[in-house]
């Protein structure tokens, strides 16, 4: 069957969506489509939740209020329930006044959304333009106007000369100082270079409800998807299966350099495949894509029962509580290592508290768990990340923390730290070590402008004791250029490295193998 949105009435544009989409619920299979046109999107909740943040009502940091379990909050499209729905919204925006989840995909199956162009009519940042400079100080003008009680969160110098955005350690802007609401001045960094047009971003918030979610769903499907920007991620998945994203774009709206204030996609204890395909990122707040399950920390031992917890600094990234499923596979975990040491089974499983479970495993585990973590190996996708490009945004641009990936003929440019990162982070309690990934005719340029130890590929254990963790890396037919950068690749931790027909142009040693892994080379 198919509709579309013009044949549903509303009070605003919310409210004709909620209808479409209800019908669709109660009709399965049935195709939307949306008039190509800007659609207003905003709730009472939704504006006074940005009011709120832009008047540091919730304190310097918003995310100790609006990522948290409790935070109450409104959706846009909500496909609770849906199955085998489509929308097709080519020429459609999305345009928000306020913070919401404009997008969510949660509880259903089959869902496939294509066209929107998602933006903010207040971004959650603020951009000042140097107009001058005032006894070595810099003079900003901000357009949309700012608060001295504004957070001040991360912030970037855009250089229009270099047509980038610049890290700290390149131009920093200290002792900034509030003027009035459309002026500020701050003082660049020594060996910085600013000049009048530059641009400084600051953002206002890190983390809040994605753009776009993607919640114990299965078979979803994202399609010619725009994100302009977004206070948070763009996408977050978690507890999904077989996800695919083709052709999204988390790109700055025209006339801006700045787009989601952290991770433009990230997929946290997802199943089955996913796949990002031709896919472009471009002035986030942080990584292009992070995958991972979480590791759990033991609270209690009681014969085969444990308690499980989740420690991550942030609570998980949906502040859903992570709980493994029955059947699954549980991994006894060296803490200090990120090695797994022993293998279980669930035979039930239940949440009991906020990030606590209690699981029976189909066996006794050891009865002294002290420094040990559990892992769900179940509960980490294959990977799949081709034809992407990455360009001019905060941190890496793939983390991968999956058993299987491959990253193949993408593009990876002008990024504060490395292109792509293999590794398990123990500190952020996110896991799993990798036993096959695959990283194969990519073209790295200029990366590791802020951490400048490698600019390309790195795989090693992001934990305090070294052990060969990883399975096999194979790292093929790449292009490195990374002058200011030590080195081009890194693999440590790892059994086995294959690497053939790389070529690296770095400071130093272009290629480093870590102790003890076999390598194969060409």
């Amino acid at each position: 069957m198919k509709i579309t949105l013009s044949d549903f009435t509303g009070g605003d544009c919310r409210e004709r969506f909620a209808s479409a989409l209800s019908f669709m619920k109660d009709n399965p299979g049935t195709t939307l489509t949306v008039e190509p046109g800007v659609y207003d999107l905003t709730t009472a909740r939704a504006r006074e939740a940005q009011r709120a943040v832009m008047a540091g009502e919730y304190g310097e940091d918003p995310q100790k209020v609006m990522f948290t379990p409790d935070y109450v909050y409104d959706r846009g499209l909500d496909f609770k329930g849906h199955v085998n729905s489509t929308v097709e919204a080519y020429g459609a925006t999305l345009l928000v006044d306020g913070f919401m989840e404009e997008i969510s995909i949660r509880e259903c199956s089959g869902v496939t959304v294509r066209g929107f162009t998602v933006d903010l009519k207040r971004k959650p940042y603020s951009k000042g333009v140097v107009t001058g400079f005032d006894g070595g100080r810099a003079v900003f003008e901000f357009a949309d106007g700012i608060t001295e009680t504004m957070p001040f969160l991360r912030s970037a110098v855009y250089s229009r000369e270099k047509g980038r955005l610049l890290p700290r350690n390149e131009c920093g802007i200290g002792d900034f100082r509030y003027e009035g609401p459309h002026r500020a001045t701050g003082v660049p960094s020594a060996d910085g270079v600013l000049n009048e047009g530059d641009e400084l971003y600051i953002s206002h918030v890190f983390h809040g409800r994605p753009a776009v979610l993607i919640e114990e769903a299965e078979n979803t499907l994202l399609e010619d998807i725009t994100i302009h920007t977004h206070p948070g991620m763009g996408v977050t998945a978690f507890h999904a299966t077989n996800v695919t994203v083709d052709r999204l774009r988390v790109v700055p709206s025209v006339g801006e350099h700045f787009s989601t204030t952290t991770d433009a996609t990230h997929f946290a204890s997802c199943r089955g495949l996913v796949r990002l395909d031709g896919c472009e990122f471009d002035g986030q707040g942080d990584d292009s894509i992070n995958v991972h399950t979480y590791y759990y920390s033991i609270c209690e031992r009681d014969g085969r029962t444990v308690t499980l917890e989740v420690r991550a600094p942030d609570g998980t990234h949906t502040q859903k509580t992570d709980c493994p499923q029955k059947g699954d596979r549980m991994e006894l975990t060296e803490a200090s290592s990120c090695a797994p040491l022993d293998t279980y089974r669930v035979e039930e499983a239940a949440v009991i508290g906020e990030n606590k479970c209690r699981v029976t495993l189909d066996r006794e585990p050891p009865e002294y768990l002290g420094g040990m973590l559990f892992a769900d190996p179940d509960q980490v996708p294959r990977v799949e990340f081709v034809n992407c490009k990455a360009r001019n945004h905060f941190a890496r641009s793939v983390l991968i923390k999956s058993r299987e990936a491959l990253i193949e003929n993408c593009e990876f440019s002008d990024v504060f730290e490395l292109g792509v990162k293999v590794a398990a982070e123990s500190g952020w309690a996110e896991g799993i070590n990798s036993e096959s990934v695959t990283v194969r005719n990519c073209r790295f340029y200029n990366n590791g402008r802020r951490y400048d130890i490698c600019g390309g590929i790195a795989v090693y254990m992001d934990a305090e004791v070294k052990k060969r963790a990883h399975g096999t890396v194979v790292i093929e037919d790449n292009e490195i250029v990374c002058p200011k950068c030590e080195h081009g690749i890194i693999v440590e931790d790892t059994k086995r490295a294959v690497l053939r027909r790389n070529r690296v142009v770095s400071r130093g040693e272009p290629i480093v193998v870590g102790e003890g892994v076999e390598a194969v080379t060409e």
